[in-house]
């Protein structure tokens, strides 16, 4: 009687169900440098800190530029007497040009006016995201053209000082609203826990991070 043979076992494995990975935040694309550049928000310590660092550079590029020019001789020249003619009392003519277009105020004026342009994103940006600090939206930065209505009123033809008219009584008045809504933006705190813009921003002060929003 022939014994029963074990079945011979078959090296072909059986396929494994596929495996499915939760999706991790990191695989996430990250937003785009200017989407960030412009959303989110931010508080008034990085605000202050943003704002003096873009305008302190270009405005010390300027004060060389002034510095410059006080001090070359030709800007305090003095009148003297013509050695020909000793009745005759010469008044030099200084030129501003002349003045501002030496190599030294170039190269100054050319690298103030070359960061103030670089860095335009950038304060449009602080202004954007302290808006949303406070839950408004960031076209409220136009309001800022406001302050320079005054100017306007003060030097623009048949106003003085003197008689000022209707116009001028309404860019002063327009000048001095968004000049209380910058000292709000400034000043005032964001709103407490998030708004429709995001989080409460960190209470720290990365120039990098936060500022210039280079991760």
């Amino acid at each position: 009687m022939e014994q029963n043979q074990p079945l011979p076992q078959s090296n072909m494995a059986s396929p494994t169900p596929p495996v499915i990975v939760p999706q991790l935040i990191n695989d996430i694309p990250k937003p785009s440098f200017f989407t960030r550049l412009f959303s989110g928000r931010l508080n008034r310590q990085n605000y202050y800190l943003g704002s003096t660092f873009f305008v302190l550079i270009p405005l010390i590029c300027f004060i060389i530029v002034i510095f410059n020019i006080l001090l070359s001789p030709s800007t305090f020249a003095m009148p003297y007497l013509d050695p020909n003619n000793p009745s005759v009392i010469v008044t030099p003519k200084v030129s501003i040009i002349s003045l501002v277009t030496t190599p030294s105020n170039e190269l100054w004026t050319t690298l103030g006016i070359l960061f103030f342009v670089i860095s335009l994103p950038f304060v449009l940006s602080l202004q954007i995201r302290r808006l949303h600090d406070l839950n408004l939206s960031g076209w409220w930065w136009m309001v800022n053209f406001g302050s320079l209505l005054p100017l306007y009123g003060v030097f623009s033809s048949g106003i003085t000082l003197t008689q000022p008219g209707t116009f001028f009584w309404i860019s002063e008045t327009v000048g001095l609203i968004a000049s209380c809504f910058s000292l709000y933006v400034s000043l005032w705190p964001g709103t407490k826990g998030p708004n429709k813009y995001g989080d409460r921003p960190v209470a720290r002060s990365s120039f990098l991070g936060d500022i210039m929003q280079v991760r």
